[in-house]
């Protein structure tokens, strides 16, 4: 479903450069310390890696950097499924890495009140300080779009729950051997393509129309019913074989009305059904993939 964003904290910027040569850490004898690899020490624990990021020094463990990394991907992801696939229900060094990122100021956890019920839905997102320091990473995909910020509380329910449809598909691809390589939110979508055509809108209906079929070929985008159909997440990933492929999927909730879930079925995405459920006082989305019969009511 796609949405307009309130709050926008992305940076477009390219990756920062390396850090020069006379602000490098340095050991007692003046040697330059080189802290770019984080390896992992003959007792298990992750060994700390230094980053230095708008004039200060960040202390951060590998799997800290990678739970940066996923959130920002997303940029809203509820706390429970980040305990779920990212440390993998290991909940003391969940709530130790967690606050240890907000008390450095890169990582935001928050609760509001979803749905009629009002029940409360943790989320956390990256602030952007925390935004900056992981679009320094050298391995970050390229163009790999980072986040900050999250949304109105309204949509936050749903963009958490494109999380879940994410792992879901990414378990797929992976029992097939995949790689997944990117991610693309619909937010990205709709800043490329609206930007482009925003100027094509004055130049009577035959040049746009003319236009919009070569912007959504160039995102490789269906038109559907004179609009282009824009996917509410798109992953790339690499094939067994080395291919490069993807897949583009629609999260329908239960507020979904019949024409627009056709709609983005005739697009050729992939529809998962998210509806939410009340557990005490905590708000949960259970998924599914929707399959062809259901689509076709």
């Amino acid at each position: 479903m796609s949405r307009g964003y309130d709050v926008d904290e992305r940076d477009d910027s390219p990756q920062s450069p390396a850090i020069p040569e006379e602000t490098r850490e340095r050991d007692a004898g003046n040697r330059p310390v080189d802290r770019s690899a984080a390896q992992l020490p003959a007792s298990g624990r992750p060994r700390h890696t230094d980053i230095r990021a708008m004039e200060r020094w960040y202390a951060l463990g590998t799997r800290e950097r990678e739970t940066l990394k996923e959130v920002g991907r997303f940029r809203t992801i509820a706390a429970d499924d980040l305990l779920k696939h990212q440390y993998q229900g290991k909940t003391e060094a969940f709530r130790r890495e967690i606050f240890d990122l907000q008390k450095q100021g890169l990582l935001r956890r928050c609760s509001i009140s979803v749905g009629k019920n009002r029940d409360t839905l943790v989320i956390v997102s990256l602030t952007k300080k925390g935004a900056h320091l992981v679009r320094q990473d050298q391995k970050l995909p390229e163009k790999q779009a980072i986040y900050a910020g999250f949304v109105k509380p309204a949509e936050v329910p749903h963009d958490a729950a494109i999380y879940q449809m994410y792992q879901a598909e990414a378990a797929e691809i992976a029992s097939k051997g995949g790689k997944i390589r990117r991610v693309v939110l619909d937010y990205e979508f709709k800043r490329e393509v609206y930007s482009r055509l925003a100027r094509e809108r004055d130049d009577g209906a035959v040049d746009y129309a003319r236009r919009q079929k070569e912007v959504a070929e160039e995102h490789g985008l269906p038109v559907v019913d004179g609009k282009i159909a824009l996917p509410d997440l798109r992953i790339e990933y690499e094939t067994p074989e080395g291919d490069l492929s993807r897949v583009d999927l629609e999260l329908a909730t239960e507020h979904y009305h019949r024409g627009h879930m056709s709609a983005k079925a005739r697009a050729g995405f992939k529809m998962y059904g998210f509806v939410s459920t009340s557990r005490g006082r905590r708000a949960q989305w259970e998924g599914r993939e929707l399959s062809a019969t259901v689509l076709s009511l």
